[in-house]
């Protein structure tokens, strides 16, 4: 009896709310240059729930248990190797701001790394040099603005601006150098030619009005002079610069300056001093992220969604391209000399495989593994549909033990913006909604990326009112399955389901995180207090008809029916906005507030979700 009872207790069970507080997963790795070890960060809500801590760890590619490397309060991240393998240097806060600190390998866990002196500077990103000396390091410095010396001493902090700044950092520790750029900042992480004599930075001067779609060019820094060179001319952001382990050429990622509103971004290599610009794997309509170079500078590497997937992708000095491997979910795509790569797949779990040889990855490190294994989820059903001439893709969650014979209500879980990418990969928050017994539809409506650049440059006048007919389609495609309640139809989001509720009655329910609010309102029939509310808020002009138009209002609050809880910021007057508009409405309607992102707020707002969904 007593053997029968711990097996009963040790079922799975479906997932709730509460569990986003015991989730763990992996959200950064970084293979050893000799492929013998993988650093990765680990990223857990702490017990109390108020914030969310980070580790890292190390575990070999061959296999066994990973080992702990840092210890103690605070958030560690974005670690990165030392050329020779020995050290690892990485961001945390543990000292109060953040900073950058040094651990050798060998080091016990609970030994604390000094932080290398910065000054008042934060780091954002950093880069060893090839003899692993020095950090060249891009920090935000606060200065005072030109031209203040009216000011009084006491308020230069109030009106300083802050700049971000290229410091050289000794790895050993000592004073950091600014490198001289005058009006140009840089941005992202810095890349070292291979024989350390400059570096390759993606630098952008102050924003132009009348170029507002430029972004950063990719220039050279020769050191010790400093001496400055621009290698990319082309309009439009360049960035991610990388140059080849031999220093015969550099490869970076660029976009084309478009005023349309998405435009794929293309792998490119040159030589060195910029000239004999090409693009590479040129045909392939998909935007590559983390391009990372083969060992014998013939091919680079990179990662690339498409189609609810994510892939690795060869593109080679030919022309050619291949794809490597493919996965529901990849990121933090990193390589080592020998042509092992790792990187963190959904559901958040790290993997290594060889580019050169096909197989299946090893699975080295699964912090989620334990929850995943006490838990049921739910089966991920993908799906097509057409809206108008598109063909959209999407996918269902269904509730754990599902039953065709069963009807179940719909919720079309919008999200709260347009460039992201729907598959089959795990997701704790759609887990937990069909464990309530929602099926879940999540669809990539026109604007998602994944599908090219046609695609997402469908998402013209504005977002959500491209993609609300592909969700409506959505909708209508999944209601017509026999398992699916027609009458007991919701929709989730930010943005997208407060455009929802102006313009359809077709939802039973509908939950606004954090919406943005635009819309009109009968003027002659709000309540005063409502009006003066408003106003205090600083709201639309309320007693002003002309206004409305004058302007394109996103919500029309006189089609306000669908009952609506609108989980709100502390403040946010946008979502007080929309409240008063379904109060002056008569429309049944909560606004619940969560002061910020702690692990525990994110529990609650999914409880009340679940709350007012199930009424």
């Amino acid at each position: 009896m007593l053997a029968a009872a711990l097996a009963a207790t040790a079922q799975p069970r479906p997932f709730r709310p509460a569990d986003l507080l015991q989730w763990r997963e992996i959200v950064e790795t970084r293979i050893r240059p000799d492929a013998s070890e993988v650093v990765y960060t680990e990223r857990y809500p702490d017990p109390s729930g108020e914030t969310y801590q980070s580790r890292l760890w190390l575990v070999s590619t061959a296999g066994g248990a990973p080992r702990r490397l840092t210890a103690g309060p605070g958030r560690d991240r974005h670690p990165r190797w030392s050329p020779d393998g020995s050290r690892i240097a990485y961001l945390s806060e543990r000292t109060g701001a953040p900073a950058i600190h040094i651990r050798a390998i060998s080091s016990p866990p609970d030994v604390p790394d000094p932080a290398v002196p910065l000054g008042s500077a934060i780091p954002l990103a950093f880069a060893w040099s090839p003899d692993g000396r020095t950090l060249a390091c891009t920090a935000r410095v606060t200065e005072p603005p030109s031209g203040a010396a009216w000011a009084p001493l006491a308020l230069l902090p109030q009106l300083s601006v802050p700049h971000t700044r290229l410091l050289l950092v000794p790895a050993a520790g000592g004073a950091a150098r600014v490198a001289p750029l005058g009006n140009l900042e840089p941005s992202g992480e810095p890349a070292w030619m291979p024989d350390g004599s400059g570096l390759l930075l993606a630098l952008a001067p102050p924003l132009d009005p009348a170029h507002p779609l430029d972004g950063p060019d990719i220039y050279s820094l020769a050191l010790p002079a400093f001496t400055l060179r621009r290698l990319t001319q082309q309009p439009g952001p360049d960035f991610y610069p990388l140059p080849s382990p031999d220093g015969s050429r550099i490869a970076w990622l660029s976009r084309e300056a478009s005023p349309q509103s998405y435009v794929t971004a293309k792998l490119h290599v040159a030589r060195p001093d910029g000239s004999r610009a090409r693009p590479l794997a040129g045909a392939l309509d998909r935007d590559p992220a983390a391009p990372a170079w083969s060992s014998d500078s013939r091919t680079v590497y990179f990662l690339a969604d498409d189609r609810g997937q994510t892939r690795v992708y060869a593109a080679r000095n030919d022309g050619s391209v291949r794809t490597v491997l493919s996965a529901p979910r990849l990121r933090a795509f990193s390589l080592a000399d020998n042509g092992r790569a790792a990187a963190v797949r959904a559901p958040g779990e790290l993997v290594t495989f060889p580019v050169d040889l096909p197989g299946t990855p090893a699975v080295l490190a699964a912090p989620g593994s334990q929850l995943l294994a006490e838990r049921t989820a739910g089966a991920v059903q993908a799906f097509e549909y057409a809206s108008g001439p598109r063909t959209i893709q999407a996918w269902l969650t269904l509730p754990p033990g599902f039953d065709p014979a069963h009807k179940y209500p719909l919720l079309l879980d919008a999200g709260d913006t347009p460039r992201r990418m729907c598959g089959p990969a795990f997701r704790l928050r759609a887990q937990v909604l069909a464990a309530a017994g929602w099926i879940v539809l999540c669809a990539n409506a026109r604007g998602a990326p994944g599908y090219g650049e046609e695609f997402g440059s469908l998402l013209r006048t504005g977002f959500p009112n491209d993609a609300f007919d592909d969700w409506m389609a959505g909708v209508d495609a999944a209601a017509a399955r026999a398992y699916v309640d027609p009458s007991r139809i919701a929709i989730s989001g930010g943005l997208a389901a407060a455009w929802a509720i102006g313009h359809t009655t077709r939802f039973r329910a509908a939950v606004a995180h954090r919406p943005i609010a635009d819309f009109t309102l009968d003027v002659a029939t709000a309540p005063d207090g409502f009006r003066r509310a408003a106003a205090w808020l600083g709201a639309m002009p309320w007693d002003d008809p002309a206004y409305y138009h004058e302007h394109s209002p996103i919500y029309f609050a006189a089609q306000f029916r669908t009952p609506t809880l609108i989980l709100a910021a502390q403040p946010d007057p946008a979502a007080d906005e929309l409240y008063f508009a379904l109060r002056a409405r008569k429309v049944d309607s909560a606004l619940l507030r969560i002061a910020r992102q702690r692990p525990r707020d994110r529990v609650l707002a999914l409880e009340a979700e679940l709350g007012w969904l199930g009424r």
